[in-house]
């Protein structure tokens, strides 16, 4: 089965960080204290294998071997793909809805990802113009399709 892009970040990885709150992944209505995501809209998610870790409180994610190893794929290059500490793989484009950076102060937190504008500057770009593009196209980043991406 193909990984599917995350359609709010881009990220491909299914595999929740080495040190992520213990979660059940099944029951619904439980929101990730990271990221803010809610367990309703993922049900791909997997725990990782268990590994010892220098630092349990240190998200690790960037020097996973087997996310590097993703980098290198045509999928994650197409995608523009880096690595974020905290969720691992993710395409550096910014959604086609989402707000303008450029006024943004260091210490302004997305009200979706809780990510900071500080720890992204310079590493995440906008989106191609989609403007005019018929609902149910397929996204030039992440490749879905849909209303959200058309």
């Amino acid at each position: 089965m193909a990984a599917t892009a995350c359609p709010v970040i881009g990220s491909t990885n299914s595999t929740l960080p080495p040190n992520h709150p213990d979660v059940d992944l099944n029951k619904e209505g439980q929101t990730c204290p990271v990221v803010g995501a809610t367990t309703d809209h993922h049900h791909n998610l997997l725990k990782h294998p268990s590994v010892p870790l220098p630092d349990p409180t240190s998200p690790i994610a960037t020097s996973c071997p087997a996310l590097k190893n993703v980098l290198q794929q045509p999928k994650s290059q197409a995608m523009d793909d880096e690595i974020c500490p905290v969720v691992g793989t993710a395409t550096t484009v910014l959604p086609p809805d989402h707000p303008s950076t450029a006024n943004a102060k260091e210490d302004d937190v997305c009200p979706v990802t809780k990510a900071t504008v500080g720890h992204h500057k310079s590493k995440v770009h906008g989106h191609p113009d989609v403007e005019g593009k018929e609902e149910g196209k397929v996204c030039p980043v992440t490749g879905q399709s849909g209303p959200a991406h058309a």
